[in-house]
């Protein structure tokens, strides 16, 4: 009996002192993420990947906190701590505010944002159902924002249905920027990257990444201040996470993991560069500018740091709940985003569209007050960096 009982204390020792030590590395990881992401030191894909783990170290962490306090309530305090010391980064993924009412009756302008999915044009291949296409297009032109912000865009002039350039130019959005990339499928068509405005554009200009992704901007006039507005599409990480959960056969899942790992490489690297080159339109904009668009990364990443090291998020400042914006497996990815000029800008309002199903992305939506001052004549970009968080 007494052996069973010292048996037992023992090997609850040990598992009670490995379950510590996890814990220790756990905390020591969970730092070494909360530095990288504060910092940005390197834009290295590796670096990247540690950097967007965090959600997965904080659910280690609250399963530590619970752990322990079942077990030895006073070695909860590490986790805890570890918890506290990334309140930073809560509001990059969990956020509540209630809409502000324009009290002050300031302009404003309301900013959409939507990856379309070339309106599902390519999926009529398969699906041959014409509808589905033409009800995402009547969403888009009955969408009541001033500004309309699209990535994988389609026009085709030959089509009734994806005339889609014509229908906005209708639909009371006359002045628009595309992205110069290469016609796809004959004079007429269009794939890629587009901004459409109710406003006077009065400059406008692009650049291509790669393909299809890439970015434009307009300086949109409203009333007697201009603002700068950028559509923008990043590069894909080029994942599908359902194909890879449908593989039963272990050789398939190898390859299929070696295959995301390889994607997930280019991805990070194809962006870090894509985003320094997005960074130069902000500091050299001379109006207060939004950059909006499918950043094909998570609120962890490298690119969303960079960005908000010298802008302010639209959902975190304005938007409730957790805000996922793609709408594929896994199903928890805020990859679409909005950042604006805080020194000239107020968001009153963000919505991600949850309920509009047709893309494989949510449209996401901000109204911004601009604050009264003449925001048109200071022409000197801030070059400095925030430290907001």
């Amino acid at each position: 009996m007494k052996f069973s009982f010292r048996l037992g204390v023992l090997v609850s020792s040990f598992f009670l002192s490995l379950f510590w030590s996890l814990n220790l590395l756990l905390f020591l990881y969970t730092l070494l993420v909360y530095y990288l992401l504060y910092e940005a030191p390197t834009g290295h894909w590796m670096a990247s990947v540690l950097m967007i783990s965090l959600p997965v170290a904080w659910g280690f962490n609250l399963i530590y906190i619970v752990f322990w306090l079942l077990v030895k309530p006073w070695r909860a305090l590490m986790p805890v701590v570890t918890m506290l010391i990334g309140i930073p980064f809560w509001r990059r993924t969990f956020t509540y505010s209630r809409p502000e009412l324009n009290s002050e009756k300031r302009p404003t302008l309301q900013v959409m944002s939507y990856n379309v999915m070339g309106f599902n044009k390519y999926d009529l291949v398969d699906t041959q159902r014409p509808d589905d296409a033409n009800h995402m297009i009547e969403w888009v032109l009955n969408e009541p924002s001033d500004v309309k912000c699209f990535q994988e865009f389609y026009n085709e002039n030959r089509s009734v249905v994806f005339r889609t350039i014509r229908r906005l130019e209708r639909a009371g959005y006359p002045y628009y920027a595309v992205l110069r990339s290469p016609e796809r499928d004959g004079p007429g068509t269009f794939f890629g990257v587009a901004l459409f405005s109710r406003y006077p554009i009065v400059k406008r200009g692009d650049e291509v990444f790669d393909n299809f992704n890439g970015l434009v901007w307009a300086d949109v006039k409203v009333g007697t201040d201009t603002l700068r507005v950028v559509s923008v599409h990043l590069q894909s990480m080029g994942i599908r996470v359902g194909g890879m959960l449908k593989e039963q056969e272990s050789k398939q899942v190898k390859e299929q993991t070696q295959g995301i790992l390889r994607q997930l490489r280019q991805g990070f690297t194809l962006r870090r560069n894509q985003i320094a080159r997005v960074e130069e339109f902000y500091r050299n904009s001379p109006y207060p500018i939004i950059i909006c668009g499918d950043f094909n990364d998570t609120p962890y990443s490298y690119t969303y740091g960079k960005l908000r090291r010298v802008l302010r998020n639209a959902f975190e400042d304005a938007g409730r709940g957790f805000g996922f914006s793609y709408n594929k497996e896994p199903g928890f990815l805020r990859i679409d985003n909005q950042f604006y000029n805080a020194r000239f800008l107020q968001p009153l309002n963000f919505v991600t569209y949850q309920d509009v199903k047709f893309s494989d992305h949510y449209p996401i939506m901000a109204q911004y007050a601009i604050k009264p001052r003449e925001i048109s004549k200071d022409r000197r970009p801030r070059t400095h960096i925030e430290f907001d968080f």
